[in-house]
C-alpha cells in the first residue's frame, strides 16, 4: 500500500499550483485595474483611491515575491477594489 502516499502528495501538489494560478491570475488583473486608473487620469482626478490602489499592489507583489501567496491575493484584490474607485470617481476615462 505504498500508493496512498502517493496520491496524497498529487492531491497536495495540485492544490498549491491551483493556489499559484489564482494568485498569479489576481496580480494580473490588479495589474491591469491599476493600469487603467491611471490611463484614466485618476491621479489627479482621484488621488486618494489611486495612491491606495498603487500601494495595495505593490505590498501585492512584494508579497508574491516573498512567497506568500494567500496575502498576495488579498493586496492584490484591495488594489483591484480602489483602481475600480479611482476610474469611477475620475470618470471613467477619457471617452
Amino acid at each position: 500500500m505504498k500508493h496512498p502516499w502517493a496520491v496524497a502528495s498529487a492531491v497536495v501538489l495540485s492544490a498549491g499550483l491551483a493556489a499559484g494560478c489564482a494568485t498569479t491570475n489576481a496580480m494580473r488583473s490588479a495589474q491591469a485595474s491599476f493600469e487603467k486608473a491611471k490611463a484614466a487620469g485618476a491621479e489627479a482626478k482621484s488621488p486618494y483611491e489611486y495612491y491606495a490602489a498603487e500601494a495595495y499592489f505593490l505590498q501585492a507583489k512584494h508579497e508574491f515575491s516573498e512567497g506568500d501567496n494567500k496575502q498576495a491575493r488579498v493586496f492584490a484584490n484591495q488594489s483591484e477594489f480602489y483602481s475600480a474607485n479611482a476610474i469611477e470617481k475620475a470618470g471613467g476615462g477619457a471617452k
